[in-house]
């Protein structure tokens, strides 16, 4: 269990940084429109500013996973998380929305190449006992990270101007944690099995005492890796998870990137409160991810990935169309806290639940092409509300959610469950399949 927990605080660190870079375009969104002066006349490139993050997850995850399955796990980790901590940094620097845009587009790349590979990397490493809580546990820090671009926000709350410093703030916070991480990260044993470099993945084996199956040693082209994933034996499973991935990002991005715009724009009542204090709101249901993914962490293995996410994805579902039909302060806290709980709680069952449906050698193509399928949802998340109406039509944006999510529900359903055993693998014995 020991080197099992370096891998998982190291992979911690790792989300925290993934986290903060993405929310920060949420919270600064305002400022960038005051700073720059943008009036309605500049709805398209704010649209593009929202979602230039996803645009870019969505390339980031096509490329990393067959790379990841060829020149390993660590390498590709090390590649795109330095990608948008440095992106992240610089992006304070931008004279312009576009050339900001570019940037967030650089940071989506980064993190949407990263997180696939990193929740493979923590099940690779993981005992079939603790796999499901280790993956888990690693997405919980999602809230820290977006705690942190919550808190470190504060600063344009003054001052629009402040945007840039707050973006530095934040490059400087992830690339530091990033550098930490990358340095202590080892290559994963399975990953070394698969390449037939046994030698090293029975030192790595032996140096964190895990265990690892005979993985056969067995290179497969990218097309023989996507034929395999549209495989009678995969296939199932590959279409539950590209829905399922489809559905909850495009409700996540299209929720939390323009929730602090949307919130300010609900009943008189809810509108006052909301200018002065928006801030607090969203500390407050920022922190209830924090049980909602510790609520995951701990079912998980307990009733199975299949269970937890299908139902919270339907309990998000249902709190979407409360917030949808929220009139007074009370309401929206009570209907935000149970969406941040139930939502943010699916993702920990989410990225459990999809490297286990792959062997090794298509772990990291299976995984990251799942994300890619998520990252078109949110591209189209994020571009959908001021198509619906902007802020100003909140009922109808709420209830859009709320039916995607119930469909995300029912695609889980498809998949296999591993809770509790060993995860696919192609094996010695099995080299020619």
């Amino acid at each position: 269990m020991k080197g099992e927990l370096k891998i998982v605080i190291l992979a911690a660190l790792l989300w925290i940084a993934s986290s903060q870079n993405v929310g920060v375009i949420s919270f600064s969104l305002t400022p960038i429109k005051t700073y720059f002066q943008l009036g309605e006349e500049a709805k398209l490139i704010l649209t593009f500013l929202a979602s230039a993050t996803n645009i870019g997850m969505l390339l980031g995850a096509l490329l990393s996973g067959p790379v990841a399955d060829r020149i390993g796990r660590k390498n590709v980790i090390t590649l795109f998380t330095s990608l948008h901590a440095l992106s992240t940094l610089v992006s304070g620097l931008s004279p312009d929305p576009v050339i900001l845009t570019f940037f967030r587009f650089l940071i989506g790349v980064g993190v949407g190449g990263a997180l696939p590979i990193i929740a493979s990397h923590v099940a690779e490493f993981s005992s079939v006992r603790h796999r499901g809580r280790n993956i888990s546990f690693v997405e919980t820090f999602w809230a820290v990270g977006w705690l942190a671009a919550v808190l470190l926000s504060y600063i344009t709350f003054f001052d629009p101007a402040n945007w840039r410093l707050y973006m530095i703030l934040a490059g400087l916070l992830s690339t530091a944690l990033v550098t930490i991480s990358i340095v202590y990260l080892p290559e994963s044993a399975r990953y070394l099995l698969s390449t037939g470099k046994k030698d090293e993945a029975f030192r790595i084996r032996d140096d964190y005492n895990i265990e690892t199956p005979l993985i056969a040693s067995k290179e497969f082209s990218i097309l023989e890796s996507i034929k395999l994933l549209l495989s009678r034996e995969y296939r199932k499973s590959t279409i539950s998870l590209w829905i399922t991935w489809f559905c909850i990002t495009m409700g996540y991005y299209g929720i939390f990137i323009w929730l602090p715009s949307l919130i300010v724009t609900g009943s008189p009542e809810i509108s006052g409160y909301m200018s002065e204090h928006r801030f607090i709101y969203l500390v407050v249901i920022t922190l209830a991810q924090i049980p909602g993914y510790l609520s995951a962490v701990l079912l998980v293995d307990k009733i199975g990935r299949r269970k937890v996410l299908s139902t919270y994805l339907f309990m998000t579902a249902i709190s979407s169309f409360l917030f949808a039909n929220s009139t007074s302060v009370i309401q929206l806290y009570i209907s935000g806290i149970i969406l941040s709980f139930f939502d943010l709680g699916a993702w920990a069952a989410l990225y459990t639940y999809t490297p286990e449906q792959y062997p090794t050698h298509i772990r990291g193509t299976g995984s990251s092409w799942a994300g890619s399928m998520g990252r078109i949802g949110g591209i189209l998340g994020a571009m959908i509300v001021p198509w619906l109406g902007g802020p100003g039509n909140w009922f109808t944006i709420f209830i859009v959610f709320s039916m995607i999510h119930v469909i995300g529900s029912m695609a889980v359903l498809l998949g296999k469950e591993y809770a509790k055993k060993e995860m696919p693998e192609i094996l010695e014995a099995t080299a020619t399949v």
